[in-house]
């Protein structure tokens, strides 16, 4: 159950958290602590999960120098540290708590060959470890190591395809300054239209991305008609939705992108099904893509363009309420202008 809950985390506090929960949750560990080794030589806790941990006073604060306490003892000597009796144990750390612990099982997390930190199990009766626990704690620090070094390794590649995604944009500003620009300005506000949204954490990421690719498809489209100060002819504007397809198409060939690729291909699609290129409508659009449609139109509303200038923002958000049911998700719509309303 635990491998299953780590398999889809990236971030080190969600891998930290859903061990602690499951160690207490799923196997009744009255405290579980997951502690990070940090650059300084202090060992941190970053989740906690257990009756002892606020009868300790709380994991949010703790922190100690790998020199001191059971698990410094256990980063010292890497190998897993069983104490029967805390009261006995001359590393043990006391908190002042007036029952607290009496047995500590502290084991060294490794990722990528090093000790990353410790996991640390903890009991309020003497003796309540025994090689059982031991067999059990070893194979769940084992899980946390590999979980984050899937994670770091996740993001070496994110790091990768983000030089990628830089590369495409800034040649889509060679091509359209005000394009490019535009594209950061649309992605930070999907963004943050994404978490009021309360879409996961790896949702967004696909959203940001999608949302500054939206437009890279506009590299295969003439530059005389991009920048066109005047109305587009029927031919021109054919030309123009003809973007969203090429986008699309570019980032097929990058396995990373696979789930960004749909949101490009559907970010001019209306809710009403009048968008463009496959006339899809209501919830067959993806969310992201209305997402990216609403910020986008929102964007463009409150920029000077060749062709006219920029509206107020409050006219904007009016222009964007008008059009909710009929070209984006009233839902989506919604989010954004409460989103616009926050900023400060």
């Amino acid at each position: 159950r635990l491998s299953a809950k780590l398999s889809p985390l990236r971030e080190e506090r969600e891998i930290a958290q859903a061990t602690v929960a499951e160690l207490h949750d799923g196997l009744g560990y009255d405290l579980a602590v997951v502690h990070r080794l940090d650059e300084d030589g202090m060992l941190r806790a970053i989740a906690g999960a257990g009756p002892l941990v606020n009868e300790l006073g709380g994991s949010a604060a703790w922190e100690q120098s790998v020199h001191e306490g059971v698990t410094g003892r256990a980063v010292r000597t890497a190998e897993p540290t069983v104490v029967p009796d805390t009261s006995v144990d001359p590393d043990y750390i006391s908190l002042g708590a007036t029952d607290g612990a009496h047995s500590e099982l502290a084991l060294p997390i490794r990722v990528g060959g090093r000790i990353w930190g410790v996991l640390n199990i903890e009991a309020p009766q003497p003796g309540a470890f025994g090689d059982e626990d031991l067999l059990l704690a070893d194979t769940v620090a084992t899980q946390v190591g590999a979980a984050l070094h899937r994670g770091q390794l996740f993001g070496e590649l994110e790091g990768t395809f983000m030089t990628t995604l830089e590369v495409l944009c800034d040649a889509l500003e060679e091509k359209d300054p005000y394009t490019a620009e535009h594209t950061r300005d649309v992605a930070d506000l999907a963004e943050r239209v994404g978490r009021r949204l309360e879409l996961s954490g790896e949702e967004v990421r696909t959203l940001r991305y999608a949302a500054l690719l939206h437009d890279i498809g506009k590299i295969g489209v003439r530059t005389e008609v991009l920048n066109k100060p005047g109305p587009l002819t029927n031919s021109e504007f054919e030309e123009i939705k003809q973007h969203t397809v090429i986008g699309a198409r570019m980032l097929e060939r990058i396995p990373f992108f696979a789930r960004v690729q749909p949101l490009v291909r559907s970010a001019h699609e209306r809710w009403d099904g009048e968008g463009y290129p496959d006339g899809s409508s209501g919830e067959a659009i993806p969310l992201g893509s209305r997402v990216i449609g609403a910020c986008d139109a929102f964007m463009a509303m409150i920029s000077d363009r060749p062709y006219r200038a920029a509206m107020p923002p409050e006219e904007a958000i009016d222009e964007l309420r008008a059009c909710a049911g009929t070209q984006f998700d009233p839902a989506v719509v919604e989010a954004v202008v409460a989103e616009l309303e926050d900023e400060p």
